[in-house]
């Protein structure tokens, strides 16, 4: 099996902005990114709208050659399970008809990149991320020759080219590694004793005494808890309740 290597591109327009002469830049982990350069067409160009829109749309895929895509840096070529499958949702057009003269609808003008990340594990303190899925999507868009402004030149005579812009962007999408608690009717309905959204918290009175406070030994901390309870209970017992069932007693006798 020969397998090429390649990259997920984006468009690097220099001079004048055309897509003629633009260059491509790979993408780079993370960084979320859009570009586009412009097509020069005239009113011939746009006489043959399905042709337009295949031409517009092998030029934005051609910036994603990749079949799959490596979740990581050191992934295996071998290795199956280190390589996600890139989906590829095709432009959704809907007009399947010529247009009026110089207007083409349905024109997949823009590129989607969505790469869905997620934080797998940690190594030396340092978060390690995996791509999980890539997605590649196109925006439709409808392209007319502008006749406005008093110079009908650009409607009647094919020489005159305007420019249409064409975009690509990639968008990198963190999600969690493990699906959200839903909340419970009780968080919902009770909020003023959800810890979560109060700075005192009833529900966790007692939390140095259980084994998820890690601030020092759980044998201490225990330990502790019980002098406290115990300081409670001697107060307790000479406090104000003693004392009235002391002058109780002293009364009967």
């Amino acid at each position: 099996m020969e397998i090429n290597r390649t990259f997920i591109n984006l468009w690097q327009p220099v001079g004048n902005g055309l897509c003629a002469s633009a260059k491509t830049t790979p993408v780079l982990f993370g960084e979320d990114s859009s570009t586009g350069c412009f097509l020069r067409l005239n009113l011939q160009d746009l006489s043959n709208c399905s042709q337009l829109r295949e031409m517009v749309h092998s030029g934005l895929a051609a910036l994603v050659n990749a079949t799959l895509v490596a979740k990581k840096g050191n992934s295996k070529v071998l290795n199956q399970t280190d390589w996600v499958h890139t989906k590829y949702v095709p432009p959704n057009i809907t007009s399947t008809i010529e247009g009026q003269p110089g207007t083409c609808a349905d024109v997949p003008s823009h590129l989607n990149i969505w790469i869905n990340t997620s934080v797998v594990g940690v190594v030396g303190g340092v978060p390690q991320q995996e791509i999980q899925a890539v997605e590649v999507t196109f925006g439709v868009v409808t392209w007319q020759i502008q006749c406005g402004g008093g110079d009908p030149a650009a409607c009647v005579n094919s020489t005159v080219v305007q420019s249409f812009p064409v975009s690509a962007s990639v968008t990198f999408v963190a999600i969690p590694a493990q699906p959200l608690t839903p909340k419970t009717r009780f968080q919902i309905n009770y909020t003023e004793y959800d810890c979560d959204r109060n700075d005192v918290c009833w529900p966790q009175l007692a939390f140095p005494l259980t084994r998820y406070y890690t601030g020092e030994p759980y044998s201490q901390s225990l330990a502790k808890g019980m002098i406290l309870i115990f300081f409670f209970i001697v107060a307790s017992v000479l406090g104000t309740p003693w004392n009235q069932i002391r002058q109780a007693w002293n009364n009967l006798f």
